[in-house]
């Protein structure tokens, strides 16, 4: 045996022994190989044989074995197999591993190999230490006996260093080994390497992970001891760039995967390092390159320097822009299914523009879209470049393969314990047995997930193996609650304390129903409310829903507000996005005198607010058109929702007699890095039917609040009428300083129109903490006039709590009203502006 063959073998059973047996492991083995070992046999005939012994003895399996052993003799039949020293592996299941047969004849070189792999393949099953094999040598043939070594079970694992921002549950899974399973050193080196990462991802990069095996019982049972140093998180002190002069640091900064320590480090975990994130974070900034032209930018593997105290860490990034390029011509091969000008439309890619990457990418999945249309389901469309250094353009070839007609097969949902099968298929816009059709496959999943009702919603795809041109797909789920039980209480400045409480569940009893009980009790603002709604009434594309509610109002200068109602609606799609609403409310409306605390006598300005021509009841039948393609109803990142409707009042029951009008455009973008642009245009009108009577003057439109104009109180924008009766009251007290501004009251405008813009940008991405800047201009008059528009700018904090968006939110009016209106408003309030 060659010294290269002791050498591997001697490393292989070194591994994994104490120092002592280490000692006792090299001495065996030298002697082993000094010495050949031969038991004599005696044959039927007399004659001696010699039983040669295979022997292979190590700790840990290697990839590829080395397996010594000598020739076995002559060419004979197998007759027998035996296995002896198992105690807790089957005997058929070593077996199993064994591909020499009985009854099959053999020659020598036949038999060596053989036994080479036999041996192998146990060894490689990880439940021995040790094989030996031995072979008796018969009249008729032979047989093989092999003596197996189990290596010990697992009995026990233990755990120490683990802190209580780690989840044993968590480290336990990334181990991947359990008790009683056979010891295997390779595993356990695999499970402890994960443990690692499962540390450097928590952003503690000089963890150290230490896995002892201790008998218990000798060669049958063994502990797992799992020792954790966990050392403190490693924050990035300071993050340096070199040679990029085109684009500066800030911007390679991406998406908060790696930044420098800052304010928000504990809470956000913003500036500590984290391993998987780093890797993303140097291919990320390869892709702001790319994304602006510069393709053959060069990053080199960042330098880390570690403090002396092992807390932080310096990054250092070298960085070879190269230069920008341009798209030169654009081109299209293969198996061609449009028109040139067809693919020139769908693509977004410019000639002589600078080139984008994420552009290319977009115009690789759209004309992959069109062939999918066209039911080429696995069509490929692979982009040639042609790079023009001296012109600084790159041309592109889309060249198409677009592989064969693709039906779909069958169709399952996977996953769904509450919710019934059907509520996801009426959302489906594929059937089965129809041709492949992308467009509709993605509309089925985006209608699915805006149920609201499954945290994760992913279409598995498959091919039986004798039908290529059959594609079944496998709707597979996760559920989420869908009823909520909240109860919430605060302050907010336009309503002063508030108690809230709700029950909704969005999907009772599986069914999709949506049903919601909600109240709101604050010191001027009270509300309740019942509603029940059926989106597919009877199986059909009809929607029915039923509301009752009350409300308080107890927040205007002038007079005090209760409303009682209830309503029917029913709503039928008119296309993918476009929804056609119709609904009856009927109200009833009592308005009552405001009363002086201390003087008990009305504060109501009663020729100004005549009460008695105000309350009353209102059949309002109204009417709507519903544009929705936002790809979340309760936080709207990208999208259009725009609305217009119309109601009037009259033949339907009531004394009052009145129509309202309104449309709003509202707009999502997201701009960067989760900084979202929400934009928001309203207009509204109200007009009375009847001639010889104005519209009720508590139906008119007024402004300000946190729903509306922020920099200004709640209706506090508006048309203003002077009040002869608040100038007396005034006088009566003594008041004469600004009077007449005193003496006015907000009447409220027939009309409304009113922009809202705001930035919404990620603070405590893990929390759900954003942070917003935004500006509202409007007016509320009978007649809109340039002059009379009412502007704020401001910033704020919201939360995306379970119990709804907080908002704290601070207004600047930017058209500030020296009595009315304050230099700053701060509000806090349970819901989103728009």
């Amino acid at each position: 045996m060659g010294p290269l063959l002791k050498d591997n073998i001697l490393s292989i059973m070194l591994n994994g022994y104490s120092h002592i047996n280490k000692i006792f492991v090299v001495f065996f083995t030298l002697f082993s190989f000094s010495f050949a070992y031969t038991a004599p046999v005696k044959t039927a005939k007399g004659s001696t044989k010699a039983q040669k012994i295979l022997s292979r003895k190590f700790k840990t399996s290697p990839t590829t074995p080395v397996v010594a052993l000598s020739d076995f003799g002559a060419q004979g039949t197998l007759r027998d197999i035996q296995i002896e020293g198992q105690r807790k592996i089957e005997k058929d299941a070593i077996l199993n591993r064994i591909k020499l047969k009985v009854g099959q004849s053999y020659t020598a070189e036949q038999l060596n190999e053989g036994l080479r792999e036999d041996v192998t393949q146990l060894f490689k099953s990880g439940y021995f230490f040790d094989v030996e094999v031995s072979k008796q040598v018969l009249n008729d043939g032979f047989t093989l006996k092999f003596k197996v070594f189990e290596k010990p079970s697992i009995a026990e694992i233990t755990w120490d260093g683990l802190s209580e921002d780690i989840k044993k549950e968590e480290v336990q899974e990334a181990l991947g080994v359990k008790t009683f399973e056979i010891l295997n050193m390779a595993k356990i080196k695999e499970g402890q390497e994960k443990i690692q990462k499962y540390y450097e991802d928590k952003g503690y990069f000089l963890a150290r992970v230490e896995v002892k095996v201790e008998d218990l019982v000798k060669d049958e049972t063994v502990k797992l001891k799992i020792s954790v140093k966990q050392n403190d998180r490693v924050k990035v002190k300071k993050i340096t760039f070199l040679g990029n002069k085109k684009i500066p640091a800030s911007q390679l900064i991406i998406d908060q995967l790696i930044s420098e320590e800052g304010f928000f480090t504990g809470l956000s975990g913003s500036g500590q390092f984290k391993q998987d994130m780093f890797e993303r974070w140097v291919q990320g900034i390869r892709f702001i390159y790319f994304n602006q032209g510069y393709i053959q930018a060069k990053i080199d593997r960042p330098q880390v320097t570690v403090t002396p105290d092992k807390k932080g860490i310096y990054i250092t990034i070298n960085v070879d822009e190269g230069e920008q390029f341009d798209v030169g011509e654009i081109d299209f091969s293969g198996d061609i299914l449009f028109s040139r000008e067809e693919l020139l439309e769908t693509i977004k890619l410019d000639e002589n523009k600078i080139f984008a990457y994420d552009v290319l990418q977009r115009d690789l999945a759209d004309l992959q879209a069109k062939y999918g249309d066209l039911g080429y389901a696995f069509a490929n469309v692979n982009p040639q470049w042609k790079i023009k250094e001296k012109e600084r353009k790159v041309d592109i070839v889309f060249d198409f393969d677009k592989g064969n007609k693709v039906y779909f097969g069958r169709i399952q949902v996977i996953g769904n314990s509450k919710t019934r099968d059907k509520v996801l298929r009426r959302e489906m816009k594929i059937r089965e047995g129809e041709l492949y059709h992308e467009t509709r496959r993605r509309q089925s999943l985006e209608n699915i997930q805006r149920l609201g009702f499954f945290e994760e919603v992913n279409f598995k795809t498959s091919t039986p193996p004798d039908k290529l041109d059959i594609l079944n797909i496998d709707i597979v789920v996760k559920e989420r609650s869908t009823g909520q039980i909240q109860l919430g209480a605060g302050y907010g400045t336009s309503q002063g304390f508030t108690l809230q409480g709700s029950v909704q569940q969005t999907n009772f009893l599986g069914r999709g129903q949506n049903l919601g009980v909600s109240l709101n009790l604050a010191d001027k603002y009270s509300f309740y409310d019942f509603s029940f709604t059926e989106p597919y009434f009877q199986d059909s594309l009809w929607s029915l829903g039923a509301r009752v509610f009350r409300s308080s109002n107890t927040g205007r200068l002038d007079y005090n507000e209760d409303k009682t109602g209830a309503s029917v609606f029913v709503g039928h799609p008119l296309g993918d996005y476009l929804r056609f609403n119709a609904s009856y409310t009927y109200t009833s409306t009592r308005l009552l005198d405001i009363i002086d605390s201390t003087t008990g006598t009305s504060l109501t300005d009663r020729a100004l607010f005549p009460l008695e021509t105000a309350e009353g009841d209102a059949g309002l039948l109204g009417v709507s058109l519903e544009y929705d393609t936002r790809n979340d109803r309760f936080k709207p990142s990208k999208g259009i929702h725009a609305q217009l409707g119309y109601s009037v009042t009259g033949p339907f029951g009531g004394n009052l007699r009145y129509y309202k009008a309104n449309s709003s455009f509202r707009f999502f973008k997201n701009l960067f890095w989760d900084v979202v642009f929400r934009n928001s245009l309203s207009y509204a009108r109200i007009e009375s039917t009847d001639p010889d009577r104005l519209p009720p003057f508590n139906e008119l439109y007024l402004l300000g609040g946190p729903y509306s104009l922020r920099g200004y109180r709640y209706a506090r924008v508006g048309r203003q009428v002077y009040s002869q009766k608040a100038h007396d009251d005034l006088v009566k007290r003594g008041i004469t300083t600004d009077l007449e501004e005193r003496s006015m009251r907000f009447y409220g405008g027939s009309q409304q129109v009113m922009y809202q813009g705001e930035l919404l940008f990620p603070l405590i991405r893990e929390a759900q903490m954003y942070g917003v800047a935004f500006y509202d201009v409007g007016q509320a008059e009978d007649t809109l006039m340039d002059n009379k528009f009412y502007a704020d700018t401001g910033f704020g904090i919201r939360w995306f709590s379970p119990i709804g968006p907080l908002r704290f939110e601070w207004g600047f009016p930017m058209n500030r009203d020296a009595y009315w209106h304050e230099a700053v408003v701060f509000e806090f309030s349970i819901g989103t502006p728009f």
